[in-house]
C-alpha cells in the first residue's frame, strides 16, 4: 500500500504530465541520500562524544589531579598530563568543540531525524540553524594552532589516551571531523537538489536550494578562516582588515627592474577588504600538519597603487601586476630579489598565480577594492556631486551599486 506522500507525489507527477514510473525511481534515490544525511549524522554525533566524554574528560582530569579517580586502582587514574599542555592549551586544542556536540547532540540531530521522515522541513532547518553553523567558522579558525600543539604529543601523550579509551581512531581522525561534516552537508544537499529537480517537486527544490546555498558559503568561509588561522607573526587584527576575499599563492617579487634573471618566490598571500598580506610557507604538508605561513610584509588597500600590466612578457610568458605602497613612510624599492620584510623597507611586489585565469581574478578583485575606495572618498568629500554622479549614471542604465554607497 502506498503511503499518503507518495500517492500525493504520483498526483502531483500526474498533473505535470510525468509519467509516476520514471519519478519512483528518483525519488528512492533521493530517500537513500536523504537516509544517509541521517545515518552520517548519528556516526558524526557519536565522533564528536569520543572527543568530549573521552579526551577531553580524561585531559580534564589529569589535569585537575584526578581527584575524583580510584586511588586505590591505579588503573583507573588518568595518564598524567604534560606541563607544556596545562595553562589552557588544552583548550587551544578542543576549540569550541564542546558547544559543536552540544548542539548537534541536543537539537540537530533529532530535527535532521524528523527531515527523515519529511524532506520537506530540510531546507527550514538548515536556514533556521545558520547562525548556529557560524560556529565552524571558530572551530576553523583554532585549527592551526590545535594541530600544531596535538602533533607535538600524537606519539605519546595522546596515543597513551586513545590506548585507555580503547579507541579506533586517533585524536587527530576525530578533530578533522567537523571540517569533513560542514563539507558534507555541501554534497548531500546538492544530491537532494538534483533529485529533487528530476522529481519535479519545485516547492521542496526552493527550500532546499536556499538550504544549499547556505552551506556553500558556510564551508567556504569555515576553509577561510582556517587559512588565516595559520598566519603567524602579523601584528596587526586580523579582524580589522574587513572580509578576506581571496587568498593563495602567488609568484612574487621586490626586483622592479624589468630584468629576465628576476627571482620569484612563491608566497601565500591574503587579499582583505582593508590590507593586502604577504607571507613565506613553511614546512609540508603532513598525515598530522599542515604548512604555516610567516608573515612577511602587508599593504594597506588605501595606500596601495596597481598597475595591472607591468610586464607582459614575450609569448608564453606569465602576465605581471605590480601592487605598490603609496604610503610615503615606506621607501621605495629596489634590488632586493624575493625578500620583502615587515619593516616597510620592500613595499612593493611583483606577482603573477599560477595560471592566468587566476591572475586576471587578483587584478579585477583588487582593481574593486580600489575604484570602491575611490567612490567612498568622493562621497565624503563632495556627497551632493556624488549622489548626482551616481543618479545621472542610473538613469543611462550604468551600475550604481557601489561600495562607496553602502558606506554612506
Amino acid at each position: 500500500m502506498c503511503s499518503l506522500d507518495e500517492q500525493e507525489q504520483g498526483l502531483r507527477s500526474m498533473q505535470l504530465g510525468i509519467n509516476p514510473d520514471d519519478v519512483e525511481p528518483i525519488l528512492r534515490k533521493r530517500q537513500y541520500v536523504l537516509q544517509e544525511l541521517v545515518e552520517s549524522e548519528r556516526d558524526y554525533v557519536r565522533d564528536l562524544g569520543q572527543i568530549v566524554d573521552g579526551y577531553m574528560a580524561l585531559m580534564s582530569l589529569g589535569i585537575n589531579g584526578g581527584q575524583s579517580a580510584n586511588v586505590s586502582d591505579p588503573s583507573s587514574l588518568p595518564p598524567p598530563v604534560p606541563d607544556d599542555l596545562r595553562e589552557g592549551k588544552d583548550k587551544i586544542i578542543f576549540g569550541n568543540v564542546e558547544a559543536i556536540y552540544n548542539w548537534h547532540n541536543d537539537v540537530f540531530l533529532q530535527a535532521i531525524e524528523k527531515c527523515g521522515e519529511n524532506v520537506g522541513e530540510l531546507g527550514p532547518l538548515f536556514k533556521r540553524s545558520e547562525r548556529k553553523l557560524h560556529m565552524y567558522i571558530v572551530y576553523c579558525q583554532n585549527k592551526a594552532k590545535s594541530e600544531y600543539i596535538v602533533s607535538e604529543y600524537i606519539d605519546t601523550y595522546f596515543e597513551e589516551l586513545r590506548q585507555r579509551l580503547g579507541h579506533r581512531l586517533t585524536i587527530c581522525d576525530l578533530l578533522i571531523k567537523p571540517v569533513q561534516r560542514i563539507t558534507k552537508y555541501q554534497l548531500l544537499l546538492r544530491d537532494l537538489v538534483r533529485y529533487t529537480e528530476k522529481g519535479s517537486l519545485q516547492d521542496e527544490v526552493d527550500t532546499l536550494s536556499r538550504a544549499l546555498h547556505i552551506m556553500t558559503i558556510v564551508p567556504k568561509m569555515a576553509n577561510d578562516m582556517m587559512m588565516v588561522g595559520r598566519l603567524q607573526g602579523f601584528d596587526g587584527k586580523i579582524t580589522a582588515q574587513g572580509k578576506l576575499l581571496l587568498h593563495g599563492q602567488l609568484y612574487c617579487c621586490t626586483e622592479l627592474s624589468k630584468v629576465p634573471s628576476k627571482e620569484f618566490k612563491e608566497l601565500q598571500v591574503f587579499l582583505f577588504e582593508q590590507a593586502i598580506i604577504f607571507s613565506e610557507i613553511v614546512g609540508k604538508r603532513t598525515q598530522f600538519i599542515q604548512p604555516v605561513f610567516i608573515y612577511k610584509a602587508h599593504i594597506q588597500m588605501n595606500k596601495m597603487s596597481l598597475d595591472e600590466k607591468f610586464e607582459v612578457g614575450e609569448a608564453g610568458e606569465p602576465l605581471k601586476f605590480l601592487v605598490k605602497s603609496t604610503d610615503p613612510r615606506h621607501t621605495s624599492t629596489g634590488g632586493s630579489g624575493s625578500g620583502a620584510s615587515s619593516s616597510g623597507a620592500h613595499c612593493a611586489f611583483v606577482c603573477y598565480a599560477p595560471n592566468p585565469e587566476a591572475t586576471n581574478e587578483w587584478v579585477e578583485t583588487i582593481k574593486q577594492i580600489l575604484q570602491s575606495q575611490r567612490d567612498f572618498l568622493k562621497a565624503i568629500q563632495s556627497p551632493i556631486k556624488y549622489q548626482n554622479e551616481q543618479q545621472r549614471l542610473s538613469g543611462a542604465g550604468g551600475a550604481s551599486g557601489s561600495l562607496a554607497s553602502q558606506h554612506l
